[in-house]
């Protein structure tokens, strides 16, 4: 009876979406060629940081099978056998798969293996520590049909624990903490150990562990499988089970339930996932429905655009955490699946600008996140470099703090105006915001001013760690001129930072007059034009026309020893996005942006000149600033061209931006920390928060629907 319901009121929602405004990705046909963001994470409603399982769905590789994927806790596939035949990999389906619905914690898919046999999956993770699956199957043949169900775990061995064939089974990994997890050697509350129940709806009718797992043909598990022995030695790696389906019409449900050694136990994990097991698909949707229902509805350039726009913000919501520890809201990491440890500990203000696109469908949970830093904030001023509900990030050296670089104030503003924009949130609450950023703000701009300016010219120096707080912290062509040590570093007089600092006093400006403070603006405009004077004054060379840090020894574009600092950057058109550059400037500025042998590559604008000797564009890993395309910065640029009124050139911005995530989109379904300019191979931190900007940028260039 249940099951009956659960299929009826599935059908009644699938069949409904034409008639319902849709607030997300619905009603689509999304194959394996199409630009879907396909990993699928919990909802920070139903999360926690210290088990947290996310997946991603793998329908588009040919040569695999049909599979859901998390990096540590292993892969799941599924096989069918009608007859004496096996239909394993995708390129052996009747009718490969295709996404027909897609949120950020869920899917359908639909799929033909074999003529006359249709499967719809639909899959959620409903929790950080469960995930549901349904399989409702149509066998038009006269052959009965035979079901493998598959876990693999090529990163590590696991062990299993139970098989009750009338339901379920139990295996135990671990998820390896520092260097994944987190930096450091140990967390309170965090165990590795992990114990995982799979249960099903129907029975088990054989199964068997096995030494390795691999990639197979079908003819290769038709031959494996056709005896499950029923044996789970010691440690293995891939544990498969079989189960005879023989209605026509028909539904296979399972679910994985994980849970922490030492604070649960295997019980538990059965109990969880029995609960799970009586969960409604309609509920995910409704869920989704509810949470995404104000994402703007804009006229897309194509499907590929509109795919995009919204595994942009998609990934954004998945980052978040709810809040816990010192965190009284909710909370971002930078990746959550995969999880990987320095981005895992909490928020950076560079990381913050992806609030620019959360704000567009939920301003309250950017608020949130940008009330956290206040609530760290030290009486001085400071902000930690990062925090997070459990960690706080300092990294002293050379006698002080490092703290995070000043995208604050005006990713405050922004999220204010959006808010402010979704009539959505009470006015008095909105001031509320606005006055406890701007005192905040304020504060912040203070510290900088009285640690950040060491020789009192007015002129800032990026300070503590310089390679951390500067963002750009490795491979960094002027910064590796003169060294590692922080006390060479720190010896610029540094054009980022002091545009940066502009573009947060002018943020402060303007937050000041939407609050009637009418002194306060006008000081923070007084001192606005005096810094971005000094910007023009020293950074400025008329020769090149572009601008570059200057030594603040010599107050020159070299060294003491005489080392040139002109190094073309991306960081040259901060002046543009800071309001700083003259128009004659920017016109010098636009020229070098649009020359294809400098900053116009086919990917996007690299953050070195591609005329610099030192350029690279190939991405070999994380923290590439010689050569690659970081949406970071690229952003500010296209911000600053709408704001000059180059507004075909930021169009054009947009494309290249999107022509290189669509392009990963098309083929791996991820998105990336950074891209290369030039070519299409990557090797970077994968599903990085801050990708969701490429959505804000949509946003800014397309027309509301």
């Amino acid at each position: 009876m249940k099951i009956t319901v659960f299929i009826l009121g599935l059908f009644i929602i699938i069949f409904s979406l034409t008639s319902v405004p849709l607030p997300a990705v619905e009603n689509i046909n999304a194959s394996g060629s199409d630009p879907l963001f396909s990993s699928y994470i919990a909802p920070y409603e139903r999360s926690n940081y210290f088990v947290d399982e996310g997946w991603r769905l793998v329908y588009f590789n040919d040569h695999e099978p049909l599979k859901l994927v998390n990096e540590s806790a292993g892969e799941l596939s599924v096989a069918f056998k009608l007859g004496n035949v096996v239909v394993y990999n995708i390129d052996d389906f009747y009718k490969k798969p295709t996404v027909t619905c897609s949120y950020p914690d869920s899917f359908i898919l639909e799929a033909e293996p074999f003529v006359g046999l249709k499967v719809v999956l639909q899959f959620a993770v409903y929790s950080s520590s469960t995930a549901l699956g349904v399989i409702d199957y149509k066998n038009e043949t006269k052959n009965d049909l035979m079901l493998y169900f598959i876990y693999g775990n090529n990163y590590q061995k696991v062990q299993c624990l139970d098989v009750n064939p009338a339901e379920s089974f139990t295996i135990s990994y671990k998820e390896p903490g520092k260097g994944n997890y987190f930096q450091q050697d140990a967390l309170e509350g965090f165990r590795e150990k992990r114990i995982s129940t799979f249960r099903f709806n129907k029975h088990i009718y054989s199964w068997g562990a096995y030494p390795v797992y691999k990639n197979m043909t079908s003819i290769e598990i038709a031959e494996k499988y056709n005896y499950l022995n029923g044996s789970t030695p010691g440690e293995w790696s891939e544990l498969a089970c079989s189960f005879a389906l023989n209605e026509k019409n028909g539904q296979f449900k399972f679910c994985k339930a994980t849970v922490q050694e030492g604070d649960e136990n295997e019980k538990k994990s059965g109990e969880l996932a029995g609960k799970i097991m009586e969960l409604s698909f309609a509920e995910v949707i409704g869920f989704n429905r509810e949470k995404l229902g104000a994402i703007p509805s804009l006229k897309f350039k194509d499907n590929d655009e509109k795919l995009l726009y919204y595994g942009g913000l998609y990934l954004g919501r998945q980052q978040f955490l709810p809040g816990a520890g010192q965190f009284p809201y909710p909370y971002y990491v930078f990746s959550r699946e995969p999880t990987w440890g320095w981005g895992h500990e909490g928020q950076v203000f560079h990381e913050s600008l992806s609030m620019h696109s959360i704000a567009l469908f939920d301003p309250e949970l950017a608020m949130n996140s940008q009330r956290n830093f206040m609530v760290v904030q030290g009486k001085d001023g400071y902000m930690p470099y990062r925090v997070g509900a459990y960690f706080t990030r300092t990294f002293p050296a050379n006698g002080e703090k490092t703290t995070s670089a000043p995208f604050y104030c005006w990713t405050n503003l922004e999220v204010y105006k959006l808010a402010k924009q979704s009539g959505r949130i009470a006015d008095n609450r909105l001031r509320k915001y606005l006055e406890d950023s701007y005192h905040s703000g304020q504060k912040f701009m203070d510290y900088l001013y009285a640690t950040r300016d060491k020789n009192k010219n007015g002129l800032l120096e990026w300070g503590g760690h310089t390679l951390l707080e500067c963002v750009r912290d490795y491979l960094n062509a002027v910064f590796d001129l003169l060294g590692e040590a922080p006390e060479t570093l720190n010896q610029l007089e540094a054009l980022d930072l002091n545009c940066m600092v502009v573009k947060e006093m002018a943020s402060l400006k303007e937050t000041a007059e939407i609050l009637g403070m009418k002194k306060e603006a006008a000081e923070w405009d007084a001192r606005v034009k005096a810094a971005a004077d000094l910007i023009n004054r020293y950074m400025w060379d008329e020769e090149t026309g572009f601008y570059y840090h200057v030594h603040k020894d010599t107050m020159t574009f070299k060294t003491p020893g005489g080392v040139s600092l002109k190094r073309k950057e991306i960081i040259g058109f901060l002046p543009i996005w800071a309001g700083v550059a003259g128009k004659g400037q920017a016109e010098e500025l636009l020229a070098h942006l649009k020359n294809p042998d400098e900053f116009w590559r086919k990917f996007g604008i690299p953050t070195l000149s591609a005329g610099d000797p030192y350029y690279d564009p190939q991405v070999t890993g994380c923290c590439r600033w010689n050569g690659p395309v970081w949406i970071t910065w690229v952003y500010p640029v296209f911000r600053g061209l709408l704001d000059y009124g180059y507004r075909d050139t930021a169009e054009q911005v947009l494309m290249k931006m999107e022509e290189a995530m669509i392009f990963q989109l098309k083929r791996n379904h991820r998105l990336w920390e950074s891209f290369s300019p030039d070519f299409t191979q990557l090797n970077s931190p994968k599903n990085y928060i801050w990708d969701t900007l490429i959505s804000r940028m949509i946003d800014l260039v397309r027309n509301r629907g």
